[in-house]
């Protein structure tokens, strides 16, 4: 039931989305507040009503979202459109085929958002116990705070025991998002309130279908924006209110919670692989400065004050190393100049499509040419790696990476019947082509090059650990495995780099 709460609204944060509100005109975000769970049409209607007066104009859209098992009456329907249309707001009714759940229930509520291109979408229950006189606080964060996901907290870590929450419930609650926090690396107070509202621009980068339908939809959307770098933002909304019915069943989905948390580290681990965490990153490809990994090992291998051809260079990323050893870079790759970020150390940049007859305004002017984790990508690898030739000088050298197939984590997971793309890696789902260590030897020979060096990369911890490459253990372990990569590169090298030289000339 609705509770009584006394809530005021704050008039300084009202005032700020209001001034926004008229600058902005009709640029002002389209946000659609999405009602679920009601069954009656007198909470819903009161829900409607305690809307603060201000907020109406900021609202494009009320969607109730219908339960299957228990819909409204057409007439009762009808009433609350027609209450709520006396108060400015326009209020829709989103059927579903069958009832799905609590996390089904938002699929449907997020895949209307993405049709309708709203901007934002509030996610508030329709019986009242979402408190809608905080409404103001959400659209604030998002409109005049400029933050992306945020959610209404109920619990805060300054206040002292909420009202109405035992002792031992907000102990197991403390410990609970604790451990949620550690496991994450993110620093929220209160995982499992849903009252949030979600910017729709991040909703179509995030697999959200494939997440459960049950109250997990919700810990795992949360993880999936931490997986995209999306800043995830809390605001403090009094009182504490009940999320589950039962302590028993709050208890199980806050266990299901830290297990979901763990099941995503050991998913960045490869250790499990769930669709649902391959989130579109946009630039998959950025600097790594391991001196274990390609990036580096190219960069070792490329003479100071020498001149080097990039082909596939992406924004120019390895023209910046290389700048402090005094080499001069140029770069090729498929976008425009005027659609790419490029790095100013760059000397010049061609955009061509590697996949053509590779036509430069240059000549055999390089000392080096680089193709860095390019020709997986490639059908016409083999005339792109001839094509090479005719820049190089007669003792130029080519130097080229690609990942290696046969790692023993693939060997493994073909063994258990599992061989899934994704966003980056061995199995970036944008490779045409993959290698083994001979295999890629034999390329590079077919193409006229003979093989004079051969390195082996360990594999990205850094990407792994999302560390930012200071961690000493991180580091150890990298070291560690590159030794066994040395050893062993067929079984545990997850690149391969090889320095070529021309054997035959153009």
């Amino acid at each position: 039931m609705s509770q009584p709460w006394s809530i005021e609204v704050d008039s300084g944060l009202v005032d700020e989305v209001r001034c926004r509100h008229e600058e902005l005109g009709a640029e002002f975000p389209r946000i659609a507040l999405f009602l679920f769970g009601g069954r009656d049409a007198d909470l819903v209607a009161a829900t409607l009503k305690r809307i603060p007066e201000p907020a109406l104009g900021w609202i494009d859209e009320v969607v109730i979202v219908g339960n299957p098992d228990r819909e409204l009456p057409q007439a009762q329907a009808e009433e609350i459109r027609e209450r709520a249309g006396e108060r400015g707001l326009r209020v829709a009714f989103l059927r579903q085929p069958r009832n799905r759940g609590f996390g089904g229930s938002r699929k449907s509520a997020f895949e209307y958002a993405l049709q309708r291109s709203f901007d934002f979408a509030v996610t508030m229950r329709g019986d009242g116990l979402h408190p809608p006189e905080t409404l103001p606080a959400l659209v604030h964060a998002v409109v005049v705070g400029h933050r992306q996901l945020v959610v209404a907290s109920r619990v805060h870590r300054l206040l002292a025991r909420p009202p109405g929450l035992p002792l031992a419930r907000m102990l197991a609650h403390r410990l609970a998002t604790g451990l949620q926090n550690r496991l994450l690396g993110l620093r929220l107070e209160d995982y499992h309130s849903s009252y949030r509202i979600y910017p729709i621009h991040a909703l179509r980068r995030l697999p959200f279908q494939l997440n459960a339908n049950d109250r997990t939809f919700d810990m795992q959307i949360v993880i999936q924006a931490r997986a995209l770098g999306l800043p995830i933002e809390e605001v403090n909304v009094p009182p504490a209110w009940q999320e589950y019915s039962t302590g028993r069943q709050g208890l199980r989905e806050v266990l299901v919670a830290c297990a979901e948390a763990v099941d995503y580290r050991l998913h960045q681990l490869h250790l499990t692989r769930r669709g649902r965490y391959f989130v579109d990153r946009g630039i998959h490809y950025t600097l790594k400065r391991s001196p274990t990994g390609s990036h580096m090992q190219i960069v070792d291998a490329i003479a100071p004050n020498s001149r080097v051809l990039d082909l596939g260079c992406s924004q120019g990323l390895l023209a910046q190393p290389l700048a402090e050893k005094g080499v001069r870079v140029v770069g090729v790759d498929a976008a425009p100049a005027s659609e790419t970020t490029l790095v100013a150390e760059l000397e010049a940049y061609h955009s061509r499509d590697l996949e053509q007859l590779l036509e430069l305004p240059v000549g055999r002017e390089f000392d080096y040419v680089v193709l860095s984790d390019v020709i997986e990508h490639l059908r016409n690898r083999a005339e792109l790696l001839r094509g090479a030739r005719r820049y190089l000088k007669e003792g130029g050298r080519l130097v080229v990476s690609t990942p290696n197939v046969a790692l023993w984590f693939y060997r493994l997971s073909l063994l258990v019947g599992r061989f899934e793309y994704g966003a980056r890696g061995v199995l970036d789902e944008t490779h045409v082509h993959l290698f083994t260590r001979s295999t890629f030897q034999r390329e590079v020979e077919k193409a006229g090059f003979h093989v004079l060096r051969e390195r082996v990369t360990a594999l990205p911890f850094e990407v792994v650990f999302e560390s930012t490459g200071r961690s000493r253990l991180v580091r150890s372990t990298a070291r560690f495995y590159h030794a066994l990569a040395r050893l062993w590169p067929t079984m545990f090298a997850y690149q391969i780099v090889l320095e070529a030289e021309i054997t035959t000339l153009d």
